[in-house]
């Protein structure tokens, strides 16, 4: 850890192809300083399909399990 405190990580899945990621607190935090945001609300992203990737806090298990 050479900044510190490890950063926290949020669960993001994209409403078309079904891709499940994880987007750590500083792409978070730039997203909603340079947008309007309300308090709480979490931003909305692009998939590398084209879909949007959403904040998805009931993040699936892996498959198989």
């Amino acid at each position: 850890m050479p900044f510190g405190v490890p950063s926290e990580k949020y669960p993001y899945r994209c409403n078309s192809c079904g891709r499940e990621d994880e987007v750590e607190d500083i792409i978070i935090d730039a997203f909603t300083a340079s947008m309007e945001y309300k308090e709480g609300e979490m931003p909305k992203m692009e998939c590398l399909c084209g879909g949007t990737l959403l904040y998805n806090p009931k993040k699936s298990p892996p498959v198989g399990r």
